[in-house]
């Protein structure tokens, strides 16, 4: 409905109360605190550890499905949030996380290790020799090799002819051999070379010593053992996992304290008291004096902002209205100077929206699901209650074109549905399309005229009349005066001529008047306007007769010749003159904006187009589905299987694509006519949690 007026106020408190104050102050959250000088913010070491035990438990909470896409909150009074957290020893359940994680990631990379080594010594458990032996040689080196097959070694052989070795096969697993290659140490880097050079793998077992079998059975058991650590572990994990609501609890306790202090240590100081310096609601100077009176060493005084200085922003709307605020959050707040455009949005929104679904069904699904979300998911509701009277909308807008999960009643064959479908239908879209695309059209034009509508309060508020009358209100009052003059009131002489003196007034004001550049005096505006009107009236007669297009208002041709002295008069004040030229040029350029206007009224075009692309999409859904009713037996089953997903589908992706088609035609076309934004939103110090709802 409005801005709220802000204050902007120092308090003053003495540095032995300075966290009292600001715990109280945080808790009734009704303070802005103008913003600080950058600082970088400390972390909690803390606080991380308890986000750390919490992200290692979380695998235990549960969780509803609703919480992977909206914030979902535990509800608790202060007190009792207070109380929960005071009592609780949180360091005690954080260390036992910290050793169970210690301890598992020790007996993991143990884990890793023994599967790395049974995997390596498998091949090998037919060697019946303890492996050191094989290190133990002074003048010969035991290679353990791996070839890929006999072929292979077969050509190998030939290859290190020349190399004195001897060759012990020790298994074969599928034409893989495992082999061990004897040769003397200086000739150890050519045979080895000569090996890899012909994809054989050459396996370090240098670091393992005992019997490859016996190595096996006994990294095994060592297996089995971690296994059992880990299962110990993980049920002393799951064991805490009971502290989950407790933890989280303790979390937002010291994240608000965290907060706290950073702001405490961000305010500036004397020796003796802390500075702080915010703004307030001005009907929250009562709760602030209130909060003042708990403390004998605190006071506060309202003082001036700064002369460029812009103050945050708060808006105040009924609740009806109060919703839709997130959407002008979403865009951006408005300037104090300006109007809060919210109750207008909370009326075409949900109406445009409901144009955009036009089925019955479609929007009593949407109510259902918006009233299940509200009462199951916390935080700000405004995006559900907004889907909710979308809904409701959607109902009537259904009813009206008879979309009723598209034409499902037809199919079912129940009469009274049919008669009750037929009763409710205003107009068929796919018969007649024109009759939407007129109802999408007017409710664009009025969308757009309300729009230059507010631009024009806006302006006289502000004390702008130039632009409220000139820029603003000569459209106010052309657009629609084209529309009655061609389209209205064609055969109604009177009419039209009264109607042509307010197009001319309107067009004139827009050429000579409409560009705030410049300021030459009123009475040589007003020649120019009767020197344009003349030549203005002249081409568009002469372009009007080759159009069949004659004016109702007739000025005889000698009337023509009052452009002389007109134009004398200029001549003789050619610097006034040249003021109000250069403001015509622009007012020419103005007046050219009149197809930007047309091709906003164009854009509300798509609320047609998506609104039958929903119904289209449904009544494709229905006839493949019904197609499966020829199917014995299965054919119902299947035709319910395909409607009933093939609907949801269709209700979410149109509801997506009409809600941000819906915000496309409310920030673009209409806020585009009046509205600036860029203001900071009113946002007070008070109690951000991520896991509790305060109550």
């Amino acid at each position: 409905m409005a801005v709220l007026p802000v204050e902007k106020v120092q308090i003053v408190v003495h540095k032995s109360i300075k966290d009292q104050f600001l715990h109280e102050l945080q808790k009734e959250g009704i303070v802005h605190i103008a913003e600080l000088e950058e600082s970088t913010p400390k972390s909690s070491s803390e606080l991380t550890r308890i986000d750390e035990a919490l992200s290692q438990l979380s695998s235990y909470k549960k969780r509803s499905p609703l919480s992977m896409f909206f914030s979902v909150k535990r509800r608790l009074s202060y007190d009792t949030f207070v109380s929960s957290t005071g009592s609780y020893d949180h360091t005690k359940t954080v260390a036992q996380l910290e050793k169970v994680k210690a301890d598992r990631e020790k007996m993991l990379v143990r884990m890793h290790q023994l599967e790395n080594d049974i995997e390596l010594l498998s091949p090998w458990q037919a060697f019946k020799e303890n492996l050191r032996t094989l290190r133990e040689f002074k003048q010969t080196d035991a290679l353990t090799v791996i070839i890929p097959s006999k072929e292979t070694f077969e050509q190998l052989s030939d290859i290190i002819a020349d190399i004195p070795h001897s060759v012990e096969h020790v298994n074969t697993i599928g034409t893989t051999l495992y082999s061990i290659f004897f040769v003397k140490k200086e000739q150890s880097m050519s045979l080895r070379a000569r090996l890899v050079e012909n994809n054989c793998d050459i396996q370090d077992l240098q670091g393992l010593d005992g019997i490859p079998e016996k190595l096996v059975r006994q990294y095994e058991q060592g297996l089995s053992n971690i296994r059992e650590t880990i299962t110990t572990l993980t049920e002393q994990e799951e064991k805490l996992s009971q502290e989950i609501l407790h933890l989280e609890a303790t979390s937002d306790l010291l994240s608000i304290r965290h907060e706290k202090d950073d702001l405490a240590e961000a305010l500036p100081e004397t020796i003796r008291t802390t500075n702080i310096t915010g703004w307030v609601l001005r009907r929250h100077l009562k709760r602030l004096d209130k909060l003042m009176d708990k403390f004998q060493l605190v006071f506060y005084e309202k003082i001036a902002r700064e002369p460029d200085e812009r103050p945050p922003v708060a808006l105040q709307n009924v609740t009806l209205s109060k919703p839709y605020e997130m959407l002008i959050k979403l865009y951006s707040m408005p300037e104090p100077k300006e109007y809060d455009p919210t109750p207008f949005l909370a009326v075409f929104f949900p109406i445009m929206f409901g144009l955009c679904i036009t089925d019955a069904v479609y929007g009593i699904l949407l109510i259902l699901i918006s009233i299940y979300l509200m009462r199951n998911v916390t935080g700000d509701k405004s995006l559900f209650r907004i889907l909710l009277v979308g809904g409701i909308l959607t109902i009537f807008a259904g009813a009206m074109v008879g979309g009723w999960a598209g034409d499902i009643f037809e199919y079912i064959g129940f009469e009274p549905l049919m008669r009750f479908r037929q009763s409710l239908i205003l107009f068929d879209p796919i018969t007649s399309p024109m009759i939407f695309i007129a109802i999408a059209l007017g409710l664009g034009f009025i969308h757009m005229m309300l729009g230059i509508g507010i631009e024009i309060y806006d302006d006289f508020r502000n004390g702008d009349y130039n632009a409220a009358i000139f820029a603003n209100l000569t459209w106010f009052v052309l657009l629609p005066s084209i529309i009655l003059y061609f389209a209205v009131f064609g055969s109604s002489p009177g009419v039209k001529a009264v109607l042509e003196i307010i197009l001319w007034l309107c067009i004139m004001g827009i050429i000579v008047a409409s560009h705030p550049e410049g300021d030459p005096k009123p009475i040589h505006q007003v020649v120019w306007a009767v020197i344009i009107w003349f030549v203005w009236y002249w081409f568009t007669s002469t372009a009007g007769a080759l159009l069949q297009f004659k004016y109702v208002i007739q000025i005889p041709s000698i009337a023509y010749l009052g452009i002389v002295p007109l134009l004398i008069f200029e001549i003789t004040r050619m610097k006034e003159a040249k003021r109000v030229l250069g403001k015509t040029a622009w007012g020419f350029y103005n007046l050219y904006g009149i197809s930007s206007y047309l091709g906003v009224l164009l854009s509300y075009v798509r609320l047609m187009a998506l609104g039958m692309v929903t119904g289209v999409i449904a009544i494709a859904i229905n006839k493949i589905a019904w197609m499966m009713t020829g199917i014995p037996v299965l054919g119902i089953i299947l035709a319910i299987i395909i409607l009933i997903p093939a609907h949801l589908f269709n209700l979410i992706i149109n509801t997506l694509g009409g809600f941000i088609h819906t915000m496309r035609l409310q920030y673009i076309e209409f806020f585009g006519r009046f509205y600036s934004g860029g203001s900071k939103p009113f946002k007070p110090f008070k109690f951000e949690t991520n896991y509790v709802e305060i109550e």
